[in-house]
């Protein structure tokens, strides 16, 4: 159906041809003598033909109404330019829908301006439906993220435990609504605690997925990785941590979800502090001993999902009445600071922080020593995700 015109303009031998044009060029058109609004027209005009007497005459109000009418219908404009009375500043508004005519007689003009306008039209009505389904898509992105990160805040325990001797702390920062990173902290049986931090490789949805699942795999509930169940008393038995990466390395290869993640996992006895632990690619948990010794636990293997055929080595340490365990992410020493040359924090502030902090409670210590991270960043907010843990056996 052809795209209908109205010419506003007074009735006159010029308007007549200028219709009869109109029409030899394909076009539905009509004319009125009045600034009727596009909107009130049947059909509604796609382009105006505006003769400016016609709206010089009009009340301000009614040009007005005119003008915002145009906007909100997204009417083109081609004004039948009078040089006696220009109103190019009023009606410069409906840009880039309109321009000037200079000859309303010159038929190649003419032909060229209306189609020039009505592509301009149509692409602006594109561009105004791409950008509505955009925000959908954002607003449908937005719940989606929204939805992830009340998924994986549920996945993070909702206090700090006290298992007999062991005691806990923490704190995570994710650097997006949705991080890459995840912790538990389970006590399996009355020897056992298991506690493993998770940093996958990228952020968002994706990573909150790989999160999840790992989740998943090393729930008592609703996996048989961690604790598997036997024939004969106590009926279960419980996986050592090297086995647990073998396997994850097994069910997590880089094609299920195009994605890598790191993890230290370790198994803690509440009532003597022996720990058996192995890393996947993880920055080693890092023991302080009470009198200042420093112990990196540093068994393992590479990270999950690279194909790795080799076995993850596993590493047994025992804490003593005093010391401390630190789990974290690399978010913490790979902030970059302001005013150190892009520095990062690195490991060695990282640990004099923790050692300054270690005659206090074990929260205000993990608090305190992401406070100092931030410090030395300044305005600079953290590129990862950002997740310490702390362990004291009492």
């Amino acid at each position: 159906m052809a795209q209908h015109i109205l010419v506003i303009a007074t009735a006159d031998e010029a308007s007549r041809q200028l219709l009869a044009t109109l029409q030899e060029l394909g076009y539905s058109a009509s004319g009125t003598e009045t600034l009727t609004t596009p909107s009130a027209q049947d059909p509604h005009p796609a382009l105006c033909l505006l003769d400016l007497t016609s709206f010089n005459s009009a009340d301000l109000a009614d040009r007005e109404a005119w003008l915002l009418d145009c906007q909100a219908s997204q009417t083109a404009c081609l004004v039948l330019h009078v040089p006696a009375l220009p109103e190019e500043p009023a009606l410069a508004r409906l840009d880039p829908l309109v321009d000037i005519l200079a000859d309303p007689a010159d038929r190649n003009q003419l032909s060229a301006r209306i189609h020039s306008l009505l592509t301009i039209r149509k692409l602006q009505r594109q561009l105004n439906a791409t950008r509505h389904q955009l925000n959908h898509y954002q607003e449908e992105l937005l719940d989606a993220l929204q939805s992830a990160a009340s998924i994986q805040r549920s996945l993070i325990p909702k206090r700090q435990p006290r298992y007999n001797n062991l005691q806990f702390a923490w704190r995570y920062m994710p650097c997006k609504q949705v991080g890459g990173d995840l912790f538990n902290i389970v006590q399996l049986d009355e020897q056992t605690v298991m506690t493993y931090l998770v940093d996958v490789s990228g952020h968002g949805i994706s990573s909150a997925m790989v999160t999840v699942s790992v989740h998943q795999s090393l729930s008592v509930h609703t996996g048989q990785l961690v604790k598997r169940p036997t024939d004969h008393p106590p009926f279960y038995e419980i996986t050592p941590p090297g086995k647990v990466l073998d396997e994850l390395e097994v069910e997590y290869p880089f094609e299920r979800f195009e994605e890598f993640f790191t993890i230290s996992y370790l198994l803690i006895n509440p009532h003597t502090g022996h720990l058996r632990y192995s890393n996947a690619g993880h920055p080693p948990p890092l023991l302080l001993r009470k009198d200042g010794r420093i112990e990196h636990l540093a068994a393992g293997g590479t990270v999950i999902g690279i194909g790795e055929q080799l076995p993850y080595e596993e590493g047994q340490a025992r804490l003593c009445p005093g010391d401390r365990l630190f789990l974290y992410t690399d978010g913490i020493t790979e902030h970059l600071g302001t005013g150190t040359g892009g520095d990062a924090y690195g490991e060695q502030r990282f640990l004099a922080e923790l050692q300054a902090q270690s005659d206090r409670p074990l929260d205000d210590a993990t608090r305190d020593a992401l406070i100092a991270m931030r410090a030395f960043g300044g305005s600079t907010l953290p590129i990862d995700d950002v997740t310490l843990i702390g362990i004291e056996f009492r």
